[in-house]
C-alpha cells in the first residue's frame, strides 16, 4: 500500500535508505548533515524532522522539504501526496537525470509515441 502521508513518507525515506544491515540515522545526526551541507545555515533542525516525521506538523516550508531531499539524494517530487514513488527508484532517478547525456535521452523520449517507447524498452531488457 502506498504510503502518501508527508509523515509515511519521511518514515518511509528513513527506513529504505539506511545503510544496509543498520539502523536508520537519528533525527538529529540527518539535521546535522543537512546544516554541514548548507554550510551550518540551520534549514532544519532534529525537532522539526521529528515533528514531521510523525505527523505533528505536515506544512514544512519549501526550502525544508528540498534540504531534506537534498540529504536523501531524492527529488523534492517524492514528497507530493499523489506521488507514489519508491524512495529507492527515486534515487535512481535523480542521480541519472543529473547525467546530461540522460538528460538529452529523456527529453528525447518525451517526444516519442508509446509504441517506439515500449519499443525501446524491450530492446534495453534484452541487452
Amino acid at each position: 500500500m502506498p504510503r502518501n502521508t508527508l509523515a509515511e513518507k519521511m518514515e518511509n525515506l528513513r527506513q529504505a535508505l539506511a545503510p544496509e544491515g543498520q539502523r536508520p540515522l537519528s533525527d538529529a545526526a540527518v539535521a546535522t548533515a543537512i546544516a554541514a551541507a548548507a554550510g551550518d545555515d540551520p534549514v532544519v533542525n532534529e525537532n522539526t524532522l521529528y515533528r514531521l516525521r510523525t505527523g505533528r506538523i505536515d506544512n514544512p516550508r519549501m526550502r525544508t522539504l528540498s534540504a531534506i531531499a537534498k540529504h536523501y539524494e531524492v527529488l523534492t517530487d517524492y514528497f507530493d501526496p499523489h506521488a507514489s514513488w519508491d524512495p529507492r527508484e527515486l534515487r535512481l532517478v535523480t542521480a541519472a537525470l543529473a547525467r546530461v547525456e540522460v538528460r538529452g535521452v529523456v527529453l528525447r523520449l518525451a517526444t516519442l509515441p508509446e509504441d517506439k517507447v515500449a519499443a525501446l524498452g524491450r530492446l534495453l531488457d534484452a541487452s
